[in-house]
């Protein structure tokens, strides 16, 4: 059994205040550190950076904590890096994530509220921890994607993007006009306010199909209303183009038969 009279009770409720008001400490600092960096950088970096401090300040407690309990600190920091070693392989993902993380606060490719492509994995940035990068995907679904993933990773960052390229492929009937088409469709990229006049749209005959002639239709919007203006041209050029009777066909095969049967 543990002898309670020889425990310095002192030492301890001494020790566990100090955890108590370190850890307020550490919070209040951590906040304090985000706020103030947020006025020079981007909120993700901000918040990433103030949780490395915060961090920093719960480990620098922890130890004086220990020391006040009357543990040799070096004598634990050297059985900790021999625990260390043997635990190493399994950690080695985590340290991995956590450097990342700092590598990804000095290159800051993204911040939260970007909509960025990591990796093939598409959506808006909702958080940048210093182990992980939390993206809410197009259709619903938040994903986790580790910070080594994500620095290994190429990054497309889309609200970094003035503007973005549409395009469209139609197919038209050959009975129709690929002239009077292809007008009809710049006239309609033209009284959408959000198509790019420099670079212009580009719409021209790209293939000779089975069935059906093939126009690509390409323009420019900038990058925030790209989404939206995709959508609404698309509907916009059907419209006009079936109001106009240009024939958009469905695919279709001619079979012919024969009866007509060889002697053997």
């Amino acid at each position: 059994m543990i002898d309670l009279t020889t425990i310095d009770w002192v030492n301890v409720g001494t020790a566990l205040l100090v955890a108590l008001v370190g850890y307020f400490i550490s919070r209040r600092i951590s906040r304090v550190a985000e706020r103030a960096l947020a006025k020079k950088m981007p909120e993700g970096s901000a918040k990433n950076l103030s949780r490395i401090i915060y961090y920093v300040f719960i480990f620098v407690m922890i130890l004086f904590v220990l020391t006040l309990l009357g543990l040799k600190v070096d004598s634990l920091l050297v059985a900790g890096g021999v625990i260390g070693m043997a635990i190493g392989f399994a950690s080695q993902k985590t340290v991995s994530n956590f450097i990342s993380g700092i590598f990804l606060y000095i290159d800051r490719p993204m911040n939260i509220g970007d909509s960025v492509n990591i990796g093939g994995s598409s959506g808006v940035v909702l958080d940048i921890t210093p182990f992980s990068t939390r993206l809410r995907s197009w259709d619903g679904p938040v994903v986790r994607i580790p910070n080594s993933k994500v620095f290994d990773s190429e990054i497309t960052n889309y609200k970094q993007t003035v503007a973005r390229r549409v395009e469209y492929s139609l197919r038209i009937s050959y009975d129709s006009s690929t002239d009077k088409a292809i007008q009809l469709i710049k006239e309609e990229l033209a009284r959408e306010p959000f198509v790019l006049t420099s670079p212009g749209p580009d719409v021209h005959v790209s293939k000779l199909g089975d069935s059906a002639v093939e126009i690509t239709v390409k323009f420019w919007t900038p990058a925030p209303k790209m989404y939206a203006v995709k959508t609404r041209m698309l509907q916009r050029i059907y419209q006009t183009l079936k109001k106009a009777g240009v024939s958009i066909p469905y695919p279709r095969m001619d079979i012919r038969l024969s009866n007509k049967v060889k002697g053997r």
